[in-house]
């Protein structure tokens, strides 16, 4: 191989890799106003009734079962059935995203 077709192949490498790199941590962001949207479209009627009308009681409730990011993550997950939902991951992750932000804190 000639040595300028080599640079320009390493010049290119050295280029697209990092490019990718970034483009990939950006896109497993969350993005917790979409997670909203995602939540008060699919959410709040189910959990209005369970809790007598306030459907954020069962964030702030006293004995809420969900104290981790996992916990946390394994709800959402759990609640796409009774949701008829089929959200991807990064969907659940946004759902994550903001319930964590606004009700549970989670370090």
């Amino acid at each position: 191989m000639n040595s300028k077709l080599l640079y320009a192949r390493m010049t290119k490498t050295l280029i697209v890799v990092p490019f990718a790199a970034i483009l990939s941590q950006t896109s497993l962001a969350a993005d917790p106003a979409h997670g909203k949207d995602l939540h008060d479209a699919n959410c709040i009627s189910c959990h209005a009734s369970l809790m007598g009308g306030d459907p954020n009681v069962i964030y702030t409730r006293a004995d809420r079962r969900v104290n981790t990011i996992d916990g946390l993550h394994n709800q959402v997950t759990r609640c796409k059935t009774p949701a008829n939902v089929a959200w991807e991951e990064d969907q659940i992750q946004d759902v994550v995203e903001y319930l964590n932000t606004n009700f549970y804190k989670i370090k």
